[in-house]
């Protein structure tokens, strides 16, 4: 079936780069379409509205990662902290962000919240790595205080790309929602649109056409790198992964009185490759990770809950097939690491005054990537081999930038919405 609409440019994925993107080129005119392989995300956090677009991905043996299948992609689901980008990393690729970065700081709500907008599980929890001596540091976060409700987190606060697809559809961007990606169209080795089919209750459609002179996979980390394989270059994924491993562990501490908690504000690196964090999520959160980990006993125990993260940078290593399957074994290095973790997490813990201390297990993997290298797989515009097709996610980001790539991520969709710009 053929969409017989012309388009300029197709996005592929509505996340962070996604939605900037079409934000981006639709205000100059361009004629957009975004396949978007989820609904809309909820307003709210629920337990309905959660699971909804959640997608479990497995990475290794009893290890999986998340990943979010809604408008905005991961930003409907995650904690807002920001580690700005390794910019002398990039400029040996050839790419510059600086520019674009400074421009985002200045439009974008990032900073350190104050000691007022904590929770008393962060603040005892620094205090005990401090008193220990660690170099525990808040980290930027994506939230906006105006939208703060009484001081306590509150999840409307933190910033999401939705905001930058409605504006896009505003714009006269077309988004159709629900719409599942085969593969991209090529001819004389360019692309020139995709293969999709859209997804209904009873099942997936008919594939359509949408041609394009452009077309930009922004569908994310786990999903671009099986579309580029699928449209032949079989050499993505070819050197394996890094998934970022760790768990959290968590205890109660007699007396404490706690409150809904923005996660992720504070840390330290213990030694290389070894992270340390607040893992105080908010009391919808935590309820839902109690039930999940048949924690029950532990439900009602959220004022009294205090807990710790630990997160390694893993080697590179792995295996990436054809079907997008991945799966990696860590290597003793990287258990040692873990371990390393864990020793120095419970001894904040224990100097917090926590009692009942619980290792959740390695069972979850942090942000996949690797799988996509500038230089190899895309050129510094971000363009494959297929000429006209592009890459713009968390794919992209090399080994050198391990943390939350938000901001990264959104320099990058300036810089590639400028050149496809200049292009049209």
């Amino acid at each position: 079936m053929q969409d017989t609409r012309e388009h300029d440019v197709i996005v592929v994925g509505s996340g962070t780069c996604g939605a900037a993107i079409a934000q981006q080129l639709a205000g100059q005119g361009a004629r957009v379409l975004v396949l978007e392989r989820g609904g809309d995300p909820p307003k709210t956090e629920s337990l309905f509205g959660m699971m909804s677009m959640a997608d479990e991905v497995k990475v290794g043996k009893g290890l999986s990662t998340l990943r979010v299948l809604a408008a905005g992609g991961s930003s409907a689901m995650y904690f807002g902290v920001v580690n700005p980008p390794p910019l002398d990393a990039f400029r040996e690729l050839g790419v510059d962000l600086a520019p674009d970065i400074e421009v985002l700081r200045k439009e974008l709500p990032i900073g350190h919240l104050p000691d007022g907008m904590l929770g008393e599980q962060t603040l005892r929890l620094r205090d005990a790595a401090v008193s220990l001596g660690y170099d525990w540091r808040k980290h930027e976060m994506l939230i906006d205080p105006a939208r703060v409700e009484q001081g306590r987190y509150t999840y409307g606060a933190l910033w999401k790309a939705k905001a930058l697809l409605d504006e896009a559809e505003a714009k006269g961007s077309r988004v159709v929602r629900r719409a599942l990606v085969h593969d991209v169209v090529s001819e004389n080795g360019r692309a020139v649109g995709v293969r999709y089919a859209l997804r209904g209750t009873f099942g997936k459609g008919p594939l359509q056409v949408a041609r394009a002179s452009r077309v930009v996979l922004a569908a994310g980390e786990l999903a671009s790198p099986g579309l580029l394989r699928a449209s032949g270059l079989h050499d993505v994924g070819d050197r394996g992964f890094y998934c970022n491993p760790g768990y959290a562990l968590y205890g109660l501490v007699p007396g404490l009185s706690a409150r809904d908690n923005f996660v992720g504000t504070m840390g330290c690196e213990i030694e290389e490759g070894v992270e340390l964090g607040d893992a105080n999520v908010s009391r919808f959160l935590y309820r839902l990770m109690m039930v999940g980990k048949f924690k029950f006993d532990r439900l009602l125990s959220y004022p009294r809950s205090i807990g710790i993260g630990v997160k390694i940078k893993d080697e590179f290593g792995g295996s990436f097939n054809d079907k997008g399957m991945l799966h990696k074994d860590f290597s003793e290095k990287d258990r040692a690491r873990l371990l390393k973790g864990e020793t120095e997490a419970r001894r904040i813990l224990v100097e917090a005054g926590a009692t009942r201390i619980v290792n959740f297990g390695l069972t979850v993997a942090g942000r996949v990537g690797g799988l996509v290298r500038i230089g190899d797989h895309v050129d510094a515009n971000l363009e494959t081999r297929l000429r006209g097709l592009y890459v713009c996610d968390g794919s992209i980001i090399p080994d050198a930038m391990r943390g939350t790539p938000t901001l990264t991520l959104l320099g990058f969709a300036r810089r590639l919405s400028r050149h496809l710009a200049v292009a049209h």
